[in-house]
């Protein structure tokens, strides 16, 4: 596992990367970041399957790359200058929250992935849910029983676009409440679509 700095769009983006297998990218919530992955075990545990990337997005208060402001449309398509920047046509991508709002975003404008998981996803617009119609990517939307910041009555607002999970007595940050479940799931989902 390494930590490592690129270049893009004239910004400095740090990311950590480790495992070997096809590669799968993980971003992280606004309070978070990459390490957040790690410190939690999920880094590793994915990583016994994939070459794993977790990219500091330029957002949250966390983060430790140069940060700018922009709409979440306009992040995810600086994420696509990441992922070309590390030579990565397609991955599949995971984000909770504000991250779950941007792969969303990644996906409805067509930018190329083979499968997204988001977790707790915020900012599920009308516009975004309009767009992600008929996008042809797995979707994989997991919510925590207890998340009070995107409740898991939000994941009727995906019906038709995403196969949804709940993970009980978890809350917003499912994935670091239930770890080891969450890895499962994913594994299980990846394994079926990548």
């Amino acid at each position: 596992m390494s930590e490592k700095f690129i270049i893009v769009g004239g910004k400095r983006i740090r990311y950590i990367s480790g495992g070997s297998g096809k590669p799968l990218v993980l971003l992280h919530g606004w309070s978070f970041n990459a390490d957040t992955w790690v410190e939690s075990g999920i880094f590793p545990s994915l990583a016994s399957r994939y070459e794993v990337y977790a990219i500091d997005m330029p957002y949250g208060i966390k983060t430790k790359s140069e940060r700018f402001k922009a709409a979440r449309p306009e992040y995810a398509v600086f994420l696509r200058g990441v992922l070309d920047a590390l030579g990565l046509p397609d991955p599949p991508l995971v984000g909770p929250s504000a991250s779950g709002e941007v792969v969303l975003w990644y996906v409805a404008q067509r930018l190329p992935t083979k499968a997204a998981v988001v977790i707790g996803p915020v900012g599920l617009g009308e516009e975004l849910l309009s767009r992600l119609k008929g996008v042809g990517v797995p979707i994989l939307a997991i919510w925590g029983e207890r998340d009070e910041i995107s409740p898991p009555s939000n994941a009727e607002l995906l019906r038709g676009i995403a196969t949804t999970a709940v993970l009980k007595n978890a809350g917003h940050a499912a994935y670091l409440d239930k770890p080891g479940e969450f890895v499962k799931i994913v594994l299980e989902f990846l394994s079926q679509v990548y």
